[in-house]
C-alpha cells in the first residue's frame, strides 16, 4: 500500500466569513513563520486563515459579505476562488496561482511576511511578453478597493511568484579539460549569470565581469554566496586555488545580475533580468533558480520561450527530489534543464525529476555534477560549508547547472555561428547514458564536454510522446547532423522500457540511418500504442558508429482509449447553474476537477471506474452534494438530479445554542494507492444555510464529514405571528444598546436613501429594514448614504435597523442606531412578502457574551442521501476557559478557533468582550486550537497567544487561562517545522549558531504560547565565557548569532519593552528583562534545545489581573527547562516584588512551588524571580507591573 490518494469536498454556503468585524475588533495575527495558525489575504481582499499550508476558512473583505466562495483541494494544493473572480480565471485573466493559498504561504505570501500582494500585469495579448510586464504591488490594506477595478480590465494579472536558487573533481568529470587541451575555453564567450550577484573582489572572478546590474531592491553585493559560487563555478580562473578550482569555461565573458536577494527573488526581477541579458549580447544564460512546479504555461516560462530565439537558456531542474517536480521557468519548452548527479554518477536524491506536470513534457534533458562542489565563496557567507577564506562547498541542481553553462559556452567558442537551440541538441544528444536511472530523472545523460566537442555529429530534439490515448500510432522524428567531411551510418537502437517494469516492444524506428557529409538525415520513431492504459514509458534512441554515440531521450504516456464523461449538473429548479465537479479514478486515486459555470463539465479518462464528486450553488443560495458512481467503457454521460437530495442538518441539545459560520459539510474520498497526495474541496462556512445530499453508494474510502461553531448568539430576531421565524444570520454591527427583548414594528426603508425613508412613512419606534432594491442583482449603495439615512431614521425617532448592506466598511464608528446584520437573502424576503399582507412585528433579543461554545465534528461512512449530525453534551469534552484582560472595561476582542478532526480543518469566528468565564465543549477525539489576538490589524498594535491544542475524551475536562499575569518570557512547547517535520525550540543551537525567537511577553499559563507583537522593542546580548560575542539592538530574545566552534559557558540578556496601548490600560508589563546563563554543547547538523530555565506564576489575580491592595497574595511558582533540554535538578527559586517600579526590591517567602508575596497598597507589583539547577544553569526575570493593586 502506498501514499493515500484522496479526493475532499465541503460544502460551499453564502460566503465564508459570513460576519463582518465591528471596528472594536482585533484581526487575526498572522503566523510568524509560515508554520501554525496564520492568515493570507487573496488579490479580492478577503482573508483566509491557514493552518499551516491547510485553509482553515474564509472571512471575506467588508462589503464583500454576499459574495460566495470556491473552495476546493487538487494536487495537495487549497484553494480559494472568490466567484466574482471564478470568469477571469477561466478566461485565463487571472492566474489561478493567485488563489493557490497552499502555493501563497510555501512562498511566504502569508500576512505575516508579505504586506502585499505581489503581481504582474501584461496587455491581453501574449506576444512580447518579455517587453509587456508591469510589476505591480497591491497593498493587501487596499486589495479589496483595488479589486473592483480590476474587474472591469482586460489585462491579464499574473502573481508574481518568488524564485529561490536552487569543482575540481566536476570539472574533470565531464571533460572539460580535453576541451582546454584542445585550446577551447569559450573565449569571448558571453554568459549571463542570474543569481545573487557577485563578489567583485574574489580572485577567481576580478576581470572576468563585463558588465553587471542590480535587479532587486537590496544593495549590489553578494551577501548570499550562490551566485559568487555558482558565476566561479562556469568561469573562475582558480586564482585563489593555484588553478585548482578553475571553472569549466575559463575564457568565457560573464555578465552578472542579481535577481535574487538574500530571501529569494520575484519573477519579475527575473524576466528583466532575461530581457537585459540577451539585449547585452548573452551567448549562454544561466539560471540556477527555481519557482513553482508549472506546465510550461506559465509567465517565466513563456518569457524564456520567446527569448530562446536569441541565446540558450541553462536553468535548473530544482531540489525537490520526486518524480513531476520541476519548476518554473526550467519546465519552459526550450530550456535545457539541468538534474543533478554525484561524483560518482549517482542521481542525487534532491534532484527534481519529470516528467512535467500536465501534458508528461520530457524534462529534465540532461544531468550534470551537482553533489559537493567547491567553487568560489563569497566573502562573509556560507560558513558552515566553507573550505577555506576564498571557497566553500555546496550541492544541488543550481551546481550542476553551470556545468552545462559553462560547456554550452565552450561550444558557442568553437561553433559561433550555432543558435542556442543547436547548442541544446549537442549538449544533450552527446551526454553520457547513467545505468541504473531512468530519462524522468536523468534526462538523456550525464553531461560530457569532450564528446560533445570531438564528434561531428549531433541528433536535434528529443522523442517527447507526452499523453497519448487509444489505437493511435504518433511519431516524432529525430534529425542527424553531420558537420564532418564523411558519411558516416548510424546503427540505431530502442532502449525503452515501461516505467517501474520491463522493456516493450510499443516503440519502432529504423535499424540503421546514413548521414551523409556536411548534411542531415531523418527518421522516425513510433508509438504503437493500443486501446489499454499501458502506463509511462522511457528510455532512449540510441545512435552509434564506431566511438560516435549520439543518445536521444524519449518518455511517454500511453493513456489507452479516450472516452470523454460528461457530468451534468443542473440546480434544483433543474436549470443550468456554476457547479464544482470532481472525477476521481476508483483504481489510482487521480482526481481531476473544476467549477463550470454551465452546469456541465467534460473530462478526457481511460475506460475505468470512477467516481463523481461535486457541489451547486443554487441560485436560491442552497447547496446540494454528490458523490455517485460512474462506470466508462465509452463516451459516457451522467446527469446529476439534484431534487433527489435531502437535508443534512446538524443539532445539539441545547436549545439556546445557534450554528455560528464557521466549519461546513464535506465529503472525503480516500484512495489507498502509491503516489502524490491528490483532492478537491469547496467550503464557504458552516452557518445555517439549506444544505442537500446526493448519494447513498457504496464506494471505499468515502465518508461525509460534518465540523461546525455554536454558540448563544449576541443577537436573534424573530418574526412574531403565525407565520413567524427566526432569522438564520443575525450579528451586531456594533455594541447594541439594549440587552434582552426589543419588539417592534418592522418597516421597509429599501437601501435607507431619503426618496425611500421618506415613501415608507411613520418609523416612530419601529425597526427599520434596510434592502436592496433588486434581489437578482444586489449592488451596494454609497456607504454615506447608509449612514446619513441611519441618522435621518433615529431623527424620525426609529428604534434599531436591521440591514442588507453594512455601513461599516470605510468609516469604522458606531452607526447613528443600534444596527444588526442580515445577510440571508431568504431572511428579509420572508419579512417582505409578510409586509404585502399587513404590519409585522419583529422581537431583537440582545445579549452580551455567551457563557458557552460548542466545537462539533462528526463523519459517516459513505455520503448517504441526507443526514442528520445529532451530537449531546454529555458525549463530549469540556474546557473551562477564563479569559483575563486589562482593559478598563469590557472590551470585544476577536477568537479564531481551529477544529482539526481527520483530515479536515476548519475555523471559527468567535465574538467574545473580555473579561469572561466560558465554557467550551468539544468533540471528543478531535483538536482544538484557539487563538487569541491582542490588537487592532489595522494599528498595526497586534500580537496574539494561542490555547495550544487539546484532544478530550468524552466527559473529560480541562482548565485553562488566557492573557493572566504576569506577562513575561515564555519557553513553552516547540511547534513543528513544515520543512523537516523536527521540532524548532525556542533557543537552540545548530552548529555554529544559536538561534533565538522567545517571546518576551507571553501570559502565564504553560499550555498557551505566544506569538510575536511586531510593537515590541528591545535588545539582545549574548555572550560566551564573559565576552560578547552578539548583539541586536532592534529586537528582544530575537535572532540568529554565529558563535566560535566547540562548546561552552553562555550568558543571554535580553531586556523588552512594549508601548503604551489601548489595548494595555492599565498598563501592565511594559518593561521585561530576562538574563540566562547556561551552558551549550559543541555544535551538530540537528537542532539542539539549549537548557534555558523558564519561570511560571500561578496567581490568583482577578479577572483584570488585580490584587487587593493590603493583602499578601498566595500563589504557585515554578521553574522548568525549555522543552527538549536536558533536564536538570532545580536547586533553588527565589522571588522579589517591587512596588516602585523596580527601585526598592523585598523578598517573598518560597517555599516548595508555593509563594506568598507581600501585601502592597493601590499601584502595581513588579516581580523578579530568580532559579538554578544543579548543572550551573541560571535565569533571573524581572517583569515590570506584573500585576495591578487595587
Amino acid at each position: 500500500m502506498g501514499r493515500k490518494q484522496y479526493a475532499v469536498l465541503t460544502a460551499a454556503l453564502l460566503a465564508v466569513g459570513l460576519v463582518s468585524t465591528p471596528v472594536s475588533a482585533a484581526e487575526l495575527k498572522p503566523a510568524s513563520s509560515g508554520d501554525g495558525l496564520g492568515t493570507v489575504t487573496l488579490i479580492t481582499g478577503d482573508r483566509v486563515t491557514v493552518s499551516g499550508e491547510r485553509v482553515a476558512g474564509v472571512r471575506m473583505a467588508k462589503g464583500r459579505e454576499h459574495v460566495r466562495v470556491w473552495r476546493y483541494a487538487l494536487n495537495g494544493h487549497d484553494y480559494v476562488v472568490p466567484d466574482d473572480a471564478l470568469d477571469q480565471v477561466q478566461a485565463n485573466r487571472l492566474d489561478k496561482r493567485l488563489f493557490d493559498v497552499t502555493g501563497l504561504v510555501q512562498q511566504g505570501y502569508d500576512d505575516a511576511r508579505e504586506p502585499n500582494v505581489p503581481t504582474i500585469i501584461t496587455g491581453a495579448s501574449a506576444s512580447r511578453l518579455a517587453n509587456g510586464i508591469q510589476a505591480v504591488d497591491i497593498p493587501k490594506a487596499e486589495a479589496a478597493n483595488a479589486w473592483k477595478h480590476q474587474r472591469r480590465s482586460d489585462q491579464k494579472v499574473w502573481l508574481n511568484g518568488k524564485v529561490k536558487a536552487t569543482l575540481d573533481q566536476s570539472v574533470k568529470q565531464v571533460g572539460a579539460p580535453q576541451a582546454w587541451q584542445q585550446g577551447l575555453r569559450a573565449d569571448g564567450v558571453k554568459v549571463a549569470v542570474l543569481d545573487t550577484g557577485y563578489d567583485a573582489n574574489h580572485p577567481d572572478l576580478k576581470s572576468k565581469v563585463d558588465s553587471a546590474k542590480n535587479f532587486t531592491d537590496e544593495d549590489d553585493r553578494d551577501s548570499v554566496g550562490h551566485g559568487t559560487h555558482v558565476a566561479s563555478t562556469i568561469a573562475g580562473t582558480g586564482a585563489a586555488s593555484n588553478g585548482k578550482f578553475t571553472g569549466v569555461a575559463p575564457g568565457a565573458t560573464l555578465l552578472i545580475g542579481k535577481v535574487l536577494g538574500e530571501y529569494g527573488g520575484r519573477e519579475d526581477w527575473i524576466i528583466n533580468g532575461m530581457r537585459w541579458a540577451v539585449d547585452n549580447g548573452a551567448k549562454v544564460v544561466n539560471m540556477s533558480l527555481g519557482g513553482a512546479v508549472t506546465d510550461g504555461t506559465d509567465l517565466m516560462s513563456q518569457v524564456v520561450n520567446e527569448l530562446s530565439d536569441r541565446a540558450l537558456f541553462v536553468i535548473a531542474a530544482g531540489n525537490s527530489g520526486a518524480p513531476e517536480t520541476v519548476g518554473s521557468p526550467g519546465s519552459a519548452d526550450r530550456a535545457l534543464t539541468v538534474a543533478n548527479v554525484t561524483k560518482s554518477d549517482q542521481l542525487s536524491v534532491s534532484s527534481s525529476q519529470g516528467p512535467r506536470i500536465g501534458d508528461y513534457g520530457l524534462k529534465p534533458e540532461i544531468s550534470a555534477p551537482g553533489t559537493d562542489i567547491v567553487a568560489a565563496r563569497a566573502e562573509g557567507t556560507m560558513t558552515p560549508f566553507s573550505v577555506n577564506e576564498h571557497y566553500a562547498k555546496i550541492s544541488g541542481t543550481s551546481m550542476a547547472t553551470p556545468h552545462v553553462a559553462g560547456a554550452a559556452a565552450i561550444l558557442a567558442g568553437q561553433h559561433p555561428q550555432w543558435t542556442g537551440e543547436q547548442l541544446k541538441n549537442a549538449l544533450v544528444s552527446s551526454a553520457k547514458r547513467l545505468p541504473g536511472i531512468d530519462t524522468f530523472a536523468q534526462g538523456s545523460g550525464r553531461l560530457d564536454i569532450a564528446r560533445a566537442v570531438n564528434q561531428h555529429l549531433r541528433a536535434e530534439g528529443v522523442l517527447a510522446f507526452g499523453n497519448l490515448w487509444g489505437k493511435q500510432q504518433a511519431d516524432r522524428k529525430i534529425t542527424y547532423v553531420n558537420d564532418g567531411p564523411n558519411p558516416v551510418q548510424l546503427a540505431l537502437t530502442l532502449d525503452v522500457k515501461q516505467k517501474h517494469g520491463g522493456p516493450t516492444n510499443l516503440f519502432t524506428t529504423d535499424k540503421t540511418v546514413t548521414v551523409p557529409a556536411k548534411g542531415s538525415a531523418s527518421v522516425t520513431v513510433r508509438a504503437n500504442a493500443d486501446d489499454k492504459p499501458n502506463g509511462e514509458f522511457e528510455g532512449v534512441l540510441r545512435a552509434q558508429s564506431g566511438d560516435v554515440v549520439l543518445t536521444t531521450p524519449l518518455t511517454a504516456n500511453l493513456k489507452g482509449a479516450k472516452n470523454t464523461l460528461t457530468v451534468r449538473v443542473p440546480s434544483r429548479e433543474g436549470d443550468p447553474f456554476r457547479a464544482l465537479v470532481i472525477v476521481q479514478n476508483e483504481e489510482t486515486g487521480v482526481a481531476d476537477g473544476y467549477v463550470t459555470v454551465s452546469g456541465e463539465a467534460t473530462f478526457e479518462v481511460p475506460a475505468g471506474k470512477y467516481r463523481a464528486l461535486g457541489q451547486i450553488l443554487d441560485p436560491s443560495f442552497t447547496t446540494t452534494m454528490f458523490a455517485l458512481p460512474v462506470d466508462v467503457s465509452g463516451n459516457t454521460e451522467l446527469t446529476v438530479d439534484t431534487k433527489q437530495g435531502k437535508k443534512v442538518s446538524v443539532g445539539i441539545d441545547d436549545p439556546e445554542a445557534r450554528i455560528q459560520s464557521g466549519g461546513g459539510i464535506g465529503i472525503l474520498s480516500d484512495v489507498d494507492e502509491a503516489g502524490p497526495r491528490l483532492g478537491a474541496a469547496v467550503l464557504a462556512g458552516g452557518s445555517a444555510q439549506d444544505l442537500y445530499t446526493l448519494g447513498g453508494h457504496q464506494m471505499r474510502g468515502l465518508t461525509l464529514n460534518s465540523s461546525s461553531y455554536w454558540t448563544y448568539p449576541w443577537a436573534t430576531i424573530k418574526v412574531n405571528g403565525p407565520q413567524g421565524y427566526e432569522f438564520r444570520y443575525a450579528f451586531p454591527q456594533y455594541d447594541l444598546d439594549f440587552e434582552g427583548d426589543l419588539t417592534a414594528r418592522v418597516v421597509d426603508v429599501g437601501e435607507a436613501d431619503t426618496e425611500s425613508i421618506t415613501k415608507a412613512g411613520d418609523v416612530t419606534g419601529a425597526i427599520a429594514m434596510i434592502t436592496p432594491k433588486d434581489w437578482n442583482a444586489p449592488i451596494y449603495p454609497p456607504e454615506s448614504q447608509l449612514r446619513s439615512g441611519i441618522e435621518l431614521l433615529k431623527t424620525k425617532g426609529a428604534r434599531a435597523v436591521v440591514s442588507y448592506f453594512n455601513p461599516a466598511v470605510e468609516d469604522r464608528t458606531p452607526p447613528a442606531l443600534s444596527t444588526i446584520l442580515a445577510f440571508d437573502q431568504a431572511d428579509l424576503t420572508g419579512v417582505q412578502n409578510l409586509l404585502k399582507q399587513g404590519p409585522v412585528e419583529l422581537t431583537i433579543t440582545a445579549r452580551p457574551n455567551s457563557p458557552v461554545a460548542y466545537f462539533l465534528a462528526d463523519s459517516v461512512r459513505g455520503v448517504p442521501t441526507g443526514h442528520d449530525f445529532r451530537f449531546r453534551k454529555d458525549s463530549l469534552g469540556r474546557i473551562d476557559r477564563q479569559f483575563n484582560d486589562t482593559l478598563p472595561k469590557n472590551t470585544y476582542r476577536y477568537q479564531v478557533g481551529v477544529l482539526t478532526a481527520g483530515d479536515l480543518i476548519a475555523n471559527a469566528e468567535i465574538e467574545v468582550k473580555w473579561p469572561q468565564r466560558r465554557t467550551d465543549f468539544v468533540s471528543a477525539g478531535a483538536e482544538l486550537l484557539l487563538y487569541s489576538a491582542t490588537g487592532f490589524w489595522d494599528k498595526g498594535d497586534f500580537g496574539g497567544e494561542v490555547a495550544l491544542p487539546v484532544r478530550l475524551k468524552p466527559g473529560q475536562r480541562h482548565t485553562t487561562k488566557m492573557f493572566a499575569a504576569p506577562l513575561g518570557p515564555e519557553l513553552t512547547q516547540a511547534p513543528v517545522s513544515r520543512q523537516d517535520g523536527k521540532p524548532v525550540p525556542a533557543a537552540y543551537r545548530l552548529k555554529d549558531k544559536i538561534s533565538l525567537a522567545i517571546p518576551m511577553f507571553a501570559d502565564s499559563d504553560p499550555g498557551n504560547a505566544a506569538q510575536f507583537d511586531e510593537t515590541n522593542l528591545g535588545s539582545t546580548v549574548l555572550l560566551k565565557d564573559g565576552k560578547e560575542i552578539g548583539r541586536r539592538s532592534d529586537r528582544p530574545a530575537l535572532g540568529e548569532f554565529a558563535i566560535p566552534t566547540g562548546p561552552g559557558r553562555f550568558q543571554l540578556i535580553a531586556d523588552a519593552t512594549r508601548p503604551q496601548s489601548e489595548l494595555l490600560s492599565p498598563q501592565l508589563s511594559p518593561k521585561t528583562r530576562a538574563e540566562w546563563t547556561f551552558r551549550a554543547g559543541a555544535g551538530t547538523d540537528q537542532r539542539a534545545a539549549l537548557p534555558l530555565l523558564d519561570i511560571r506564576f500561578d496567581l490568583p489575580l482577578d479577572d483584570h489581573n488585580t490584587a487587593a491592595a493590603g493583602k499578601p497574595l498566595s500563589g504557585k511558582v515554578t521553574a522548568a527547562h525549555q522543552p527538549g533540554a536536558r533536564q536538570a535538578w532545580i536547586t533553588d527559586v527565589s522571588v522579589e516584588v517591587s512596588f516602585d517600579e523596580g527601585k526598592t526590591w523585598q523578598r517573598a517567602k518560597v517555599r516548595g512551588d508555593r509563594v506568598e508575596i507581600p501585601a502592597g497598597q493601590t499601584g502595581y507589583a513588579s516581580l523578579k524571580a530568580t532559579a538554578r539547577d544543579i548543572d550551573g544553569n541560571s535565569v533571573t526575570e524581572t517583569v515590570i507591573r506584573a500585576y495591578a493593586i487595587k
